[in-house]
């Protein structure tokens, strides 16, 4: 799962206690978890291990990243995610994600940004050897805030060209989809703190709108300490048309114990 932090805050451990690794093989130009932006630079890394010995032997690993950079209108975002397991030395998760982004603050007017964005991916159990992704947005943002409570409204319009290859096939396909996305952050300050988020994207092929991707992300985090806290996220993704007979819909969730300095 793909999570975003406004803080300069470092996750050193990543404790996943309930998760169903599928993670989203198709993955989409994800929204910053931001309602305040950090000038400078800032990041968050987590890292997974989890072993099992015994009547069943699994490994798994896991590793993300992300970095991000903001110094006038400008704000550089990369994201990286990598996760790997065997059972009973049998490889049966292999996956990769990488995305760059430049975020152009106010650039069509007040609120209304522009966006640029590659990425690149591959999952071999969702049969996707390689998918690149290269694009454009317009976004629109609002925010709210009072002493207690803060919310941000993004919404995107674009679109980008996709090159992605099956992993059992010879089968490869090139298009261009459109892409409008919707995300919503709340945030609760004082007693109670809390901060939850839904996003929402829609991507039809321009040529073929029955072809669709479709992602929703919702979660919810909670401080501990100041330097610790504990989140819940729920994800849906969907693939209308996959090169062979795969499941079509993905659910993933997790529950993540993140240590930040």
């Amino acid at each position: 799962m793909k999570t975003f932090s406004g803080s300069k805050t470092l996750t050193t451990t990543t404790l996943f206690t309930s998760v169903l690794v599928t993670t989203n093989a198709f993955a989409i130009v994800p929204v910053n978890d931001l309602i305040d932006v950090e000038k400078g630079l800032s990041g968050t890394f987590g890292l997974s291990l989890n072993g099992q010995s015994g009547n069943k032997d699994e490994q798994e690993y896991g590793v993300d990243a992300l970095l991000q950079y903001a110094e006038g209108n400008n704000l550089f975002v990369f994201i990286g995610d990598y996760n790997y397991s065997e059972t009973n030395n049998v490889k049966d998760e292999d996956e990769l994600y990488v995305h760059g982004r430049w975020v152009n603050l106010n650039f069509f007017g007040d609120s209304l940004d522009s966006e640029v964005f590659v990425q690149y991916q591959y999952d071999d159990f969702a049969d996707l050897s390689g998918r690149e992704l290269v694009g454009a947005n317009v976004r629109w943002r609002n925010e709210f805030s009072s002493d207690a409570r803060k919310s941000q409204i993004i919404l995107g319009l674009g679109a980008f060209h996709e090159s992605e290859e099956s992993e059992q096939t010879t089968l490869s396909d090139s298009l261009v989809r459109a892409n409008i996305y919707a995300r919503y952050v709340y945030e609760k300050m004082g007693e109670f703190p809390f901060k939850a988020y839904i996003s929402t994207y829609i991507q039809p092929a321009v040529d073929d709108i029955q072809d669709l991707r479709g992602l929703v992300v919702s979660g919810i985090s909670f401080p501990i300490q100041p330097s610790l806290s504990i989140g819940l996220e729920f994800e849906i993704t969907h693939n209308s048309t996959p090169f062979i007979d795969v499941e079509k819909t993905d659910i993933d969730y997790g529950i993540t114990l993140n240590y930040s300095f």
